[in-house]
């Protein structure tokens, strides 16, 4: 039996986001310079790093939704960094509809365990 899951997720909260990506292994500054080939560094809400991997970083726009900036040529070389990304995108998700959950139910804590 197979089975398909797809969370359609825009990113709102850096709080979430910014979990979500330690969760994955990424060194997480808020409020960061993110280097842009040829052009001056550009100030982001959230700039994240990987090893060697090339640094990404999330601004919040004006309706609110946090996008990714980077160098999408030299992310999508870096082996292994779309699945984290991908496994990010899926805690993001499971941590906004947990948040979303305590909201529904006052009162009720519900936690997520990492193992």
């Amino acid at each position: 039996m197979s089975h398909l899951s797809i969370l359609p997720t825009a990113y709102t909260r850096v709080d979430l986001l910014e979990a979500s990506l330690r969760d994955e292994g990424f060194d997480v500054v808020v409020g960061g310079l993110i280097s842009r080939f040829g052009q001056e560094p550009l100030l982001v809400d959230l700039l994240a790093r990987l090893g060697d991997a090339p640094s990404l970083g999330w601004s919040v726009g004006a309706d609110g939704v946090l996008t990714m900036v980077g160098d999408l040529q030299r992310i999508a070389r870096h082996h292994g960094l779309e699945g984290r990304l991908q496994r990010v995108a899926r805690r993001y998700a499971l941590r906004a509809a947990l948040d979303a959950a305590e909201q529904f139910m006052p009162g009720t804590q519900v936690m997520l365990d990492p193992s």
